[in-house]
C-alpha cells in the first residue's frame, strides 16, 4: 500500500474547485438513494462511511442519527485535517465515531459488524479496490448492504468526445481526476465484475445524473443555473446507468 498524505487533495473539495457544482449534484443524488434505503428500515444499528469528502453524504447520515433511525455512525478517513474538523464538530455525540485511518488498515473493535457500509466514490481512489471490497465484506452483517458509487468512463459526454476524436482514450484520467486523487475509471461492466469477484451479490444499479456535454460547456450554456434542466438530467440519469456520469450500486452477502 502506498501511504499518501491525503491532505494534499483537500483543495479539490473547496468552493473554488472547478467541478464543485457538478460534484454536489451527484453526491446529493447518491445521498437520496441512501435516504431511501434508510426510510425502508425501522432501525439501523451500525452505519459506516468510508471517507468524509464533500460532507454531503455524511451530513445526511448524521441527520438520521439525530432522528434516531441510526444508532451508531462511524466515519473512517485518511485525512487528519478532515478527521480533526469532524471530531470537533461532533464531539458532543457519543454515538458518532470519527476514525483517522487508511481504509486498508481499519479494523473494527470487538468484531463489530455493520448493517450499512457506504463507500461512495472510494474505489476509484484506492490502490487495490478488490481488496477493499473483500475486506469490508467481512465487516458486513448477515442482512447488511454496501452502497457503492463510482465515476463512469462511458458517460454520455465522454462517449461523444471519444467518437468525435476529442478524447483519445475513454478511460484516460484528466488533470482534474488527478487533483481528486483518482487512480482509475470504471464502466458498468467493470464495477459489476469487481463486486461479484469480491463475493458480493448486486441488488440494484442506478445512474447518478446524465451528463450530455462537458462541465465547461454546461457552465457556458447555463445548465447549472437552470434547476429544471438539472432535475431532468438527474431523473433521466437514474434510469440509464450505462451512460450516466456516475454509477450507483447496492450489494449484499
Amino acid at each position: 500500500m502506498n501511504k499518501e498524505n491525503l491532505d494534499k487533495y483537500l483543495s479539490a473539495y473547496s468552493n473554488s474547485f472547478k467541478f464543485l457544482n457538478e460534484n454536489e449534484i451527484y453526491l446529493t443524488k447518491f445521498a437520496s438513494y441512501l435516504q431511501s434505503d434508510i426510510d425502508k428500515n425501522i432501525f439501523i444499528e451500525n452505519f459506516i462511511s468510508l471517507g468524509i469528502g464533500h460532507k454531503i453524504v455524511s451530513n445526511t447520515i448524521f441527520q438520521n442519527v439525530l432522528n434516531s433511525k441510526i444508532k451508531n455512525y462511524y466515519i473512517v478517513d485518511g485525512s487528519e485535517t478532515l478527521v480533526n474538523e469532524y471530531k470537533s464538530k461532533f464531539k458532543e455525540f457519543n454515538n458518532i465515531h470519527i476514525i483517522h485511518s487508511y481504509f486498508e488498515e481499519f479494523i473494527p473493535e470487538n468484531n463489530l459488524k455493520f448493517d450499512r457500509i457506504e463507500m461512495g466514490f472510494i474505489l476509484e481512489h484506492v490502490d487495490d479496490p478488490l481488496f477493499i471490497l473483500k475486506k469490508y465484506k467481512e465487516y458486513l452483517s448477515p442482512n447488511g448492504i454496501i452502497h457503492i458509487a463510482v465515476p463512469n468512463a462511458r458517460s454520455l459526454h465522454r462517449l461523444i468526445g471519444y467518437k468525435a476524436g476529442l478524447l483519445d482514450d475513454i478511460y484516460k484520467l484528466s488533470e482534474y481526476d488527478l487533483m481528486l486523487g483518482h487512480k482509475r475509471y470504471y464502466d458498468i461492466d467493470t464495477i459489476k465484475d469487481q463486486i461479484i469477484n469480491a463475493g458480493l451479490k448486486i441488488l440494484d444499479v442506478k445512474g447518478l445524473m446524465l451528463k450530455p456535454i462537458t462541465a465547461d460547456q454546461m457552465n457556458k450554456i447555463g445548465f447549472f443555473e437552470n434547476e429544471n434542466i438539472i432535475k431532468a438530467l438527474v431523473e433521466i440519469g437514474e434510469h440509464y446507468p450505462e451512460i450516466a456520469n456516475c454509477i450507483y450500486l447496492k450489494a449484499s452477502l
